[in-house]
């Protein structure tokens, strides 16, 4: 009996460890969108061939001993290399089945927010202008079991004033032709989960609604080159909302 209960927990242990590998992305299991690298060994100085049934792919490095193939839908392929003797034209063909799944890597912005700036409620404030910090939050998912590490890059544009210590966490960011760049975000393991706040300094007049639109312009996970699976949730914005113009206290 105790024999028995030990092999089917095992057994139990296997089947959940086989669960989570096949749901692992990987070169011949990839998503739509992925780029990944299928290498051999060749027999010699002989002539090189990749090809691969259907058409839902693009391909380069075809007459090398690694291809390189960025996968555009779901679907089975069969994926095969093909070494030709130069002087016998004897051949030998290699094939491997690839299964592509949707793609499930997606990155989003923040609900629009709104705050006031930070001269509300101030006392007798001095001053026309006041520095308010303001927060985006991005979030990424894929599926539970795969967790990788990703990067995105976006634009930030207020609608007057100006933005200062851009960071992603606690990464400084600069933007290079108005594009900042936050790279090696991790997710939690086992998730499929990943976020980070972009934070800066906004300064602006303290009696103008001022508001910063932020749009995300590419994103992809690191391993597999796998670009987010649509560009619907892109956007957001910030408003910095004003206090009132109210004067001094006078007296007679």
């Amino acid at each position: 009996m105790k024999k028995t209960t030990f092999y089917l927990i095992a057994l139990l242990a296997l089947m959940i460890t086989s669960i989570g590998a096949m749901a692992q992305p990987g070169g011949l299991n990839p998503l739509v969108g992925s780029t990944h690298k299928y290498s051999v060994t060749p027999g010699g100085a002989n002539t090189l061939a990749w090809t691969v049934s259907g058409s839902a792919y693009s391909i380069s490095g075809e007459a090398t001993q690694t291809a390189t193939i960025t996968w555009t839908a779901v679907g089975t392929y069969t994926l095969t290399f093909t070494e030709t003797n130069l002087t016998t034209g004897c051949k030998t063909i290699k094939e491997s089945t690839i299964v592509v799944g949707a793609n499930t890597f997606d990155v989003s912005t923040s609900a629009p927010l709104s705050n006031c700036n930070t001269a509300t409620g101030v006392p007798n404030y001095s001053g026309t202008t006041a520095t308010t910090p303001v927060t985006f939050v991005i979030n990424m998912t894929t599926s539970s079991t795969w967790s990788p590490n990703w990067e995105f890059t976006f634009t930030l544009a207020p609608s007057s004033g100006s933005i200062a210590n851009v960071k992603a966490g606690s990464t400084s960011l600069t933007a290079v032709s108005g594009t900042y760049k936050a790279t090696g975000l991790t997710s939690a393991p086992g998730t499929g989960n990943g976020t980070v706040n972009i934070t800066m300094d906004f300064t602006g007049n303290i009696t103008s609604t001022n508001t910063i639109d932020m749009a995300i312009t590419s994103a992809k996970e690191l391993q597999y080159n796998t670009p987010d699976r649509d560009n619907t949730d892109w956007t957001t914005s910030q408003t910095i909302n004003a206090i009132p113009n109210t004067t001094a206290i006078t007296t007679d």
